[in-house]
């Protein structure tokens, strides 16, 4: 296993030097280990651009954080801010997804774009669900907004990239 982890780490590094860190980024098909890491970067790129707008939005535009905010206006705003994030990051998901991670082609452009939102779309649902469930679960007012947010990105991420993977973009 670890001869195999050697042999795998030590193709990425050739593949690095002869293709070059920007180019090897536009690359699709690239050796395991670099495919993790850029899994891994645009993943966190993603969370990072919700989590900015959701929070963001939830210190100035739309509260929904802090203790003096009742738990149903809380509620409300953190859904609302989550849906606003939600259309951001997923189209920011869609782009970075279909330029650099997968390889687009395995269904027409239009067909692609709609499968990927359908995806999205479900573990959005997901996602909501998860907001209210840690309202209902949480009778704490402290917090419970993080934790809700944190379920959201959670639920919808391992469902979107899973989905997106094997139904959306490889052949």
């Amino acid at each position: 296993m670890l001869n195999k982890f050697k042999l795998t780490f030590s193709e990425s590094l050739s593949f690095l030097k002869k293709n070059g860190l920007i180019h090897s980024l536009r690359i699709n098909e690239t050796p395991l280990i670099l495919q993790i890491v850029k899994y891994l970067i645009f993943g966190i790129s993603v969370t990072l651009v919700h989590t900015i707008v959701v929070y963001g939005m939830g210190y100035y535009l739309n509260p929904a954080i802090g203790e003096s905010i009742p738990r149903d206006i809380k509620l409300n705003r953190t859904i609302f801010n989550n849906i606003i994030a939600f259309i951001i990051s997923n189209s920011t998901a869609f782009w970075l997804n279909s330029k650099y991670l997968f390889k687009p082609g395995r269904h027409s452009k239009v067909n692609e774009v709609l499968l990927f939102f359908l995806i999205s779309g479900i573990s959005f649902a997901l996602g909501l669900f998860s907001i209210k469930k840690i309202f209902i679960l949480i009778e704490s007012n402290v917090a419970v907004e993080h934790l809700a947010n944190l379920t959201f990105i959670v639920c919808s991420a391992s469902v979107n990239f899973i989905c997106r993977k094997f139904l959306v973009f490889s052949k």
